[in-house]
């Protein structure tokens, strides 16, 4: 009898040590599984902030700057302020246009739609012509027969684009940066 209750007493404490055993696997497990689902969240949350931070750093913010500079300089040259250096001031755009198109380039994989945009088009078409026929010369003009052509006329809408979405791209960025209590 006593080697039955012994055998017993065995077979008990080693079930409980199975079950305890087991116990910490299946926590080790679970405690694996959530590390995994959580570092997949802050991927996720890195990917979306860095994506934000490109488009902002390498294609919006530059565009940003080089039209809102090309705009201050336009309206103090369409006055006739500027008359005297009139073909630097032409220069000056013709080598912003350039920087621009060649933003656009570099970065179409940030734009933040799809399709691009048309009006990336028009702004490309317009600032390309342009030059050709302006940006040389004192005297350059666009002819009669293309300015008001709806591919050669300045495009608003690009200028709008680009600075509506540069703003909407920075509050979404600040909003990241407090949704994931990053400093």
């Amino acid at each position: 009898m006593e080697n039955l209750i012994s055998q017993f007493l065995t077979l008990i404490l080693s079930g409980g040590i199975l079950l305890w055993f087991g116990k910490l696997l299946l926590e080790k497990s679970v405690q694996a599984r959530l590390e995994i689902e959580a570092n997949k969240i802050n991927l996720i949350r890195h990917a979306d902030l860095d994506f934000k931070k490109s488009q902002i750093q390498y294609l919006y913010g530059p565009l940003y700057g080089i039209l809102k500079t090309n705009k201050k300089i336009y309206d103090l040259w369409i006055k006739g302020e500027l008359e005297e250096i009139n073909l630097k001031v032409k220069k000056l755009f013709k080598e912003n246009n350039e920087k621009a198109n060649k933003i656009i380039v570099e970065n179409a994989h940030l734009i933040d739609e799809s399709p691009m945009p048309e009006c990336f088009a028009k702004y490309a078409t317009r600032t390309l012509v342009w030059s050709m026929y302006c940006a040389d010369t004192d005297d350059g003009v666009l002819p009669a027969r293309i300015k008001d052509h709806p591919d050669i006329k300045w495009c608003q809408e690009f200028e709008n684009y680009i600075f509506d979405t540069y703003a909407r791209l920075s509050c979404e960025l600040s909003e990241l940066y407090k949704k994931y209590e990053i400093k």
